[in-house]
């Protein structure tokens, strides 16, 4: 008995759930990342040269997504003759979701790098605000370059690092509010072992270097009145 009062609760279940389709909207409205698709050329102390992604990464992308990639650089502080040089890396969603917006670390695979340490963290940005991002460090498997990654992703009102929460938002806002978001993600990163006349960095360094670069970057290339409160993770 108990057998069969599962399974005519289950096939309750399953039968609400195929019926919840026929709720879902034939079309949905597109809302827009609040991301600026547009790095700005000064940056405080810092300098901006526009750059073009590699083919690895051109591949990894749809026809119709939107990208703007770029290095700052500066020369090192204390230390005569050096530089410190960060890259920036936005992607902005087209209607092909699968091959627009994915994980950074599927691009760092793709040229060759080796994911050594991931982590979710926090960066401060001012305004007594935080914003969570996903910190990679990385080394490539010809050439042992590593690098320090930051990336996170930008949809209409929200910002996670995790494309599980990406993935869910969407699903919700389908459902609810019968709206599809296009999505942007944004990466920023450094070389720890740089060649001259590129400094080289400790880890910790090139952390504190990136994200105070981040700080000064986040609300330049974000339309923060767009965001809201709700992406804040401490507030006034």
């Amino acid at each position: 008995m108990n057998m069969i009062r599962k399974l005519l609760i289950a096939q309750a279940v399953l039968g609400i759930g195929l019926s919840g389709i026929y709720l879902l909207p034939k079309t949905y409205g597109i809302r827009q990342s609040a991301i600026i698709m547009s790095l700005p050329s000064l940056l405080s102390d810092w300098n901006y040269k526009p750059s073009e992604p590699s083919n690895q990464v051109l591949d990894a992308l749809a026809d119709d997504t939107d990208y703007e990639q770029g290095i700052y650089y500066r020369p090192t502080p204390a230390r005569i003759g050096k530089l410190d040089l960060v890259r920036a890396f936005i992607v902005l969603s087209g209607e092909d979701m699968n091959n627009s917006i994915h994980r950074p670390e599927r691009c760092l695979l793709a040229q060759g790098f080796e994911i050594l340490d991931s982590r979710a963290i926090n960066i401060d940005v001012g305004g007594e605000s935080e914003i969570p991002a996903q910190r990679l460090v990385s080394k490539h498997s010809i050439s042992g370059i590593q690098q320090v990654s930051y990336y996170w992703f930008t949809g209409a009102k929200v910002i996670t690092p995790s494309h599980y929460r990406r993935t869910l938002t969407d699903i919700w806002d389908r459902l609810t509010t019968g709206t599809n978001q296009r999505w942007a993600y944004v990466t920023v990163s450094s070389h720890l072992n740089g060649e001259h006349p590129l400094a080289a960095h400790s880890e910790k360094e090139t952390n504190a270097m990136i994200t105070e670069l981040i700080a000064k970057l986040f609300r330049k290339i974000h339309k923060v009145d767009q965001l809201g409160d709700d992406w804040k993770l401490v507030g006034p």
